[in-house]
């Protein structure tokens, strides 16, 4: 090769051969003087890029790559194209990110608008990557298969406890200490019935009315999160002190706020004050966990002062529950004298009955009476809620008052016939006291293997529900203590069911559909831009680099949901049907970018293995392969030879595909000994030389060992170079031709 310096005129040459381009786009250059003539005639003598392509039996065509965006300008860029290249490679411009639109569509007019600029210019345009798993819209992507969450519905509601309105005048309510609390009339003459609490003679010191609460069947303390009342003080008697408190079974609680804060004021009535049950922001408490599972208790209420005096009305509490609810048996509708079947317990069973009766005590109206029950255990047939399964239920609990029967093999459950162990004595619950002990029987239900998968035992007052029991709704089910004396009255069986939000997680058959269709919407968009109607865009990367194993915010794996192999042929597929009825014939190649530094003989084994995978339907057709090259000239001589030799095999074993094979990307640059690039403006003449030349080496070889009709071009990855750069390019940042374009005409005779 010879000596050649950076300095030449291009576009005055280039304006002259091409008449139409003065006529219609602005092709004038600012050219520099070149350094002296002998150069300047030197270079002179190069005709245009492409006049030195030899055309005979090939498709052969010379391309560069250039921005969407600048092409379209029809300035410099546009003009250097259309007077030395075939083709314009818009490989990069639009990928799914760079294309997108808020609206999450995309916006195919950048290419639609090249295609018509090169269908008017008469140049060839190359699309770009039609599916790949990298510049993907991989957060989005993600998004469209989350599992659907549908969370539980919370139920709220109001349990109305005391508004006096059914007690005479004159009923009084207990305190918890000095003074008392009278049914009266209302003083404002707006809500009947009141309890006054405290009088002018005797006001309370420190002492509140207590009230029994009972809630409702089901409902238990816990549920609950705010306590509502009415109150008013008496002129500012107990309106300051020390704030108003809460008593629940004896336990008190301040709740932030005094009489004044919570009244404005005294003499007039604070409707609807509210006093949060879970949150001890003022006016608040919260609820001690061990209060949770309370169906009734005592309630006081009041001012801690020494001289309270106030009127209460309208106590009431909202629930809020979280998909939450109970079945329960209570034997209230059962007849007096009402026989329940006895079954087995864990010893041997002997003797024993159960019948309804009513409570001794007079509390709870109709109880079930175990009389000596010998290792048996009274049996019912319990219906589930609606659309609720055994699967659903979280636990039991149930009211006793033990006569007999602390201890023996234990407390049991049966369900469907199956034995389960408690693993606690009624003792542990219970006192043989004949007195009631509400909840002192919970068992908590878990799914089977929740423990003694991880080959730990189950605690006490647990069971596991057996996987072959967990889809019924309806069930018979006993429970007592294995002793050969078990003598109790029980009540209030109240199984718990919470309902679980929803976790639906889409199938692989869904998920394969819906990446179709995101498949679809980008390939199908894209290959229709390019071709419309000037038919412009024919040749495509159908799959882009499926060699590289690069893991980042944009990769997406279309293979993991479409299938390894069916995801290409899927994609192929789709861009062939988008032009089916516009009578054009794509050509779709295989993409992958190869540097020096890579195995390239092993990347191109592996590249041809995979597209003879997916052409093994007999359907998909792969026209081609595209190699991104990019190049390294090493100064280092063996690396050299080295790179030289990579580059024959590679060519060589594509040759042999028997398909069409483009180059695309071709790029260069020079290393150093040291392994590091020389930048553009560091290079010497006689390393452009040397640069230039290897490029020459590479264009021949692809000339010598793929077959003349299977070569469909080369592509340069650029124009110009910049100063600050690495690669080197056929033109200066001032558009001046440089080593690199003679090497290029090298390559090309």
């Amino acid at each position: 090769m010879k000596y050649i310096n950076n300095k030449i005129i291009a576009f005055t040459l280039i304006a002259a051969s091409i008449m139409s381009c003065t006529d219609e786009y602005n092709c004038q250059l600012q050219v520099e003087k070149p350094q002296n003539a002998a150069i300047n005639e030197y270079l002179a003598q190069f005709d245009l890029l492409k006049s030195y392509i030899d055309r005979s039996g090939t498709p052969f065509q010379l391309a560069v790559n250039v921005p969407g965006s600048e092409f379209v300008k029809k300035e410099i860029a546009f003009s250097t194209v259309f007077t030395n290249f075939d083709a314009v490679d818009m490989n990069g411009s639009y990928d799914p990110l760079n294309t997108l639109k808020e609206d999450g569509t995309y916006n195919f007019g950048g290419m639609q608008t090249a295609a018509d600029v090169a269908a008017e210019a008469g140049v060839t345009l190359y699309g770009g990557v039609l599916c790949s798993n990298q510049g993907q819209r991989a957060a989005y992507y993600n998004k469209l298969i989350e599992p659907i969450d549908i969370p539980v519905e919370v139920q709220k509601g109001t349990t109305k406890l005391f508004n006096f309105e059914n007690d005479a005048i004159g009923t009084t309510y207990p305190m918890t200490g000095n003074s008392s609390a009278i049914v009266e009339e209302d003083p404002a003459g707006e809500s009947g019935h009141v309890l006054h609490v405290g009088t002018n003679d005797v006001k309370a010191a420190y002492s509140y009315p207590k009230f029994h609460v009972v809630l409702p069947a089901g409902r238990k303390l816990g549920d609950y999160v705010r306590l509502n009342i009415d109150l008013r003080f008496v002129g500012t008697d107990g309106i300051w002190g020390q704030g108003l408190r809460v008593l629940i079974n004896g336990t008190e609680f301040n709740v932030g706020k005094n009489g004044n804060d919570f009244c404005d004021g005294g003499d007039k009535w604070k409707r609807e004050g509210t006093i949060n049950l879970k949150d001890a922001t003022a006016p608040g408490l919260v609820v001690p966990e061990s209060f949770g599972s309370l169906t009734e208790f005592d309630l006081a209420i009041g001012s801690a002062s020494t001289s309270a005096q106030f009127y209460i009305d309208n106590i009431s509490m909202d629930y809020e529950v979280s998909g939450k609810g109970t079945t329960v048996i209570n034997f209230e509708g059962d007849n007096l004298n009402t026989v329940y079947p006895m079954v087995a317990g864990a010893g041997a069973p002997n003797s024993g009955t159960a019948t309804v009766v009513e409570d001794p005590e007079r509390e709870t109206g109709h109880v079930l009476y175990i009389d000596q029950a010998s290792h048996y255990f009274p049996e019912f047939t319990v219906k589930l809620a609606e659309g609720k399964t055994l699967g659903d239920y979280t636990g039991m609990s149930m009211d006793m008052r033990l006569l007999k029967g602390m201890y023996g093999y234990g407390m049991y459950v049966k369900i469907n016939g199956q034995l389960l162990n408690l693993h606690q004595n009624a003792a542990d619950g219970y006192a043989e006291n004949d007195t009631w002990k509400r909840d002192g029987v919970f068992v908590t239900f878990v799914k089977e293997g929740t423990y003694t998968a991880l080959g730990e035992a189950v605690p006490a007052t647990t069971i596991e529900i057996p996987n072959a029991m967990k889809d019924l709704n309806e069930i018979t089910f006993a429970i007592g203590s294995s002793s050969g004396n078990w003598t109790a009255y029980i009540d209030n069986l109240i199984f718990v069911w919470e309902a679980k939000p929803q976790h639906i997680e889409k199938t692989p058959e869904e998920k394969k559909e819906i990446f179709t269709k995101e498949m679809e919407k980008w390939i199908g968009g894209m290959v229709y831009a390019g071709v419309n109607e000037t038919k412009s865009v024919k040749a495509w990367n159908i799959i882009g680099n499926p060699l590289d194993k690069t893991v980042n915010d944009n990769t997406f794996n279309w293979g993991e949901y479409l299938g390894e192999v069916d995801y290409a042929r899927t994609a192929v597929k789709i861009a062939r049907d988008t032009v089916k009825n516009a009578n054009v014939d794509l050509e779709l190649f295989v993409s992958n970018t190869f540097g020096q530094y890579d195995e390239m003989g092993n990347m191109a084994d592996e590249l041809i293995s995979l597209v003879d995978a997916w052409e093994a339907d007999n359907v998909t057709k792969i026209d081609g392969y595209n190699i991104l090259l990019n190049a390294i000239y090493s100064k280092d001589v063996v690396f050299q030879e080295g790179n030289k030799t990579m580059i024959t095999n590679l060519f060589d074993k594509l040759g042999k595909t028997g398909k069409l094979i483009r180059v695309s990307d071709l790029s260069m640059m020079v290393e150093e000994l040291d392994g590091n690039f020389i930048a553009i403006n560091k290079l010497t003449e006689e390393d452009r030389a040397a640069a230039a030349s290897y490029m020459a080496f590479i264009m021949q070889e692809y000339r010598r060992l793929i077959p003349a009709d299977k070569q469909y071009g080369i592509s340069i990855s650029g124009i110009t170079e910049t100063n600050t750069g690495y690669k080197l390019c056929p033109w200066t940042s001032d558009y001046n031709r440089n080593e690199m374009y003679e090497g290029i005409v090298d390559g090309l005779k």
